[in-house]
């Protein structure tokens, strides 16, 4: 989440009337799976998995800042239960890896640890972006950074990700590029993905990314069972949430 004030600044600036304080709030968090299989011969299905478990851990010191998404394993719904047993027990193992985790190593190019320092001390947060408010206090000299409030502490954003918040100013639509580190079920692989914003209405905006991935880059199989049902390799994951300007 440290990257969305970023990308909403200029029309929150605009909705706000200019004041240095912005507030807004994440509502309608959600990542989802798209995989595509057949049954029993049948013409190629999309199946859909969404999963509303999510939370946000981030640390911060003045050395480093590492920030993760976590997913809740047993979390993914689709319109079959015994489809998300078999998806939450043989394939993602929720009993020995509870959590799938997407770190975020670079934003624009740049390690987070560049872009994050903490205020006054070291900043260790794990919350449900659901109805989560945070704080965008604009900075008041050409080169003072960003104050991020977040769970009651307070973070100096900096660098490349405070370049790319600015240069966001004039725009109601964009992204920013980010690499992260994707983890399920002790199966990791880094990719480049883009966090997509775009306004939707006087104060909404709805922010997405989408990761094309595959079940063997996590070192797992696609469902196969012979004269009943195939999966194909490829997966698209998508990240989605609805952001709400209060002032």
């Amino acid at each position: 989440m440290i990257f969305l004030a970023g990308l909403l600044l200029h029309s929150m600036l605009i909705t706000a009337q200019q004041r240095p304080v912005i507030e807004f709030r994440v509502t309608n968090a959600y990542v989802t799976y798209e995989a595509h299989e057949t049954n029993l011969g049948s013409a190629l299905k999309t199946v859909i998995g969404r999963n509303d478990d999510l939370s946000i851990k981030l640390l911060a010191s003045p050395e480093s800042a590492a920030a993760k998404l976590m997913i809740s394993s047993s979390g993914f719904k689709t319109d079959r239960p015994m489809r998300d047993w078999s998806v939450k027990t043989l394939y993602l193992k929720s009993d020995k890896y509870p959590e799938i985790t997407f770190e975020i190593l670079k934003i624009g190019g740049e390690s987070i640890s560049k872009a994050l320092r903490p205020l006054n001390k070291n900043v260790d947060i794990k919350a449900d972006p659901q109805n989560m408010t945070v704080d965008i206090l604009i900075p008041d000299k050409e080169n003072a950074p960003l104050v991020l409030r977040l769970g009651g502490e307070e973070l100096l954003v900096d660098g490349k990700l405070r370049e790319d918040i600015l240069n966001a100013i004039n725009a109601d639509n964009g992204e920013i590029h980010v690499t992260g580190r994707l983890t399920v079920a002790g199966g990791a692989k880094d990719f480049d993905t883009a966090v997509a914003f775009k306004k939707i209405g006087n104060n909404e905006f709805v922010i997405s990314a989408i990761i094309n991935a595959a079940f063997t880059d996590f070192g797992m199989t696609a469902p196969n069972l012979s004269w009943f049902i195939a999966v194909h390799n490829k997966l698209i994951l998508k990240g989605h949430a609805i952001i709400q300007v209060l002032k």
